[in-house]
């Protein structure tokens, strides 16, 4: 689908991090088109968790620019940085529930009070997001009373009643055990199916070989290399790259 638009959904330019003399990111350049799945590839620490957190501003980058649709996110103005938080979706890889509200109430809490939705047509909405992804039935259950798949499945439909133009994931199974991560899985690839536009960092390779447009392998808080799944896992330019992809193939004991 890349490439299908002049003016990307999301893009972010220059991103760079420092904790004081360490820099985590490095100016990191993304653009992501409707429709679209990018996935953030690399080894733990390499900033892929600090990129997505720099563009949606949870972390405020030293230097950089973001747009959505064009327009620059100016961080400074507040009203303006919560309307765009509203349009770009964050699934964290901890859930980030309130564990004094049910499912629906997680799901239904922000649309009351940053959407201004009245308690029931709230409500009405975070069932049919928690219909979507297979949880109706545990509507009432607090987080405690769900597994951890269920939960993550809870904060991705937490994300979806908010109409996100773009979704932020970042490595939304790794918190999972094996058998979770694939319902978790399912609901991603349903999105996918259904043509939102995500960036994505995760470890599941396969999963994401079949499923993204493009991966973006990252080290030490640069972006090293970009291409199809299919390039980078199998023919990437760049030496770390090939490093990278050949532990991959060995784990997964295939060449995709």
């Amino acid at each position: 689908m890349t490439g299908q638009q002049t003016v990307p959904v999301l893009s972010a330019e220059g991103l760079t991090k420092r904790y004081g003399d360490k820099t985590v990111l490095n100016r990191a350049t993304v653009s992501i088109n409707q429709g679209d799945l990018k996935v953030l590839i690399g080894p733990s620490g390499a900033g892929k968790s600090t990129l997505l957190q720099c563009i949606n501003y949870l972390v405020t980058p030293d230097e950089g620019h973001v747009w959505l649709d064009g327009k620059e996110v100016n961080p400074l103005r507040k009203k303006a940085l919560y309307r765009f938080r509203q349009h770009v979706g964050m699934i964290f890889q901890d859930f980030n529930l309130f564990d004094h509200l049910t499912a629906l109430d997680n799901v239904s809490i922000a649309l009351v009070r940053v959407k201004g939705f009245s308690r029931e047509a709230a409500q009405q909405r975070a069932m049919t997001e928690l219909d979507r992804v297979g949880l109706k039935a545990h509507s009432h259950q607090y987080p405690s009373q769900l597994s951890g798949g269920q939960k993550q499945r809870v904060s991705i439909a937490r994300a979806l009643a908010m109409d996100p133009t773009v979704m932020l994931l970042d490595e939304p199974t790794s918190a999972l055990d094996p058998e979770l991560i694939t319902e978790v899985l399912a609901v991603i690839g349903d999105l996918r199916k259904n043509g939102m536009t995500m960036l994505m960092s995760t470890h599941q390779i396969s999963f994401a070989s079949e499923m993204a447009d493009e991966f973006i392998f990252m080290e030490k808080g640069v972006i090293v290399e970009t291409g199809p799944p299919q390039k980078i896992l199998v023919n990437a330019e760049c030496e770390r790259t090939q490093q990278f992809c050949a532990k991959i193939n060995e784990i997964y004991g295939t060449s995709f």
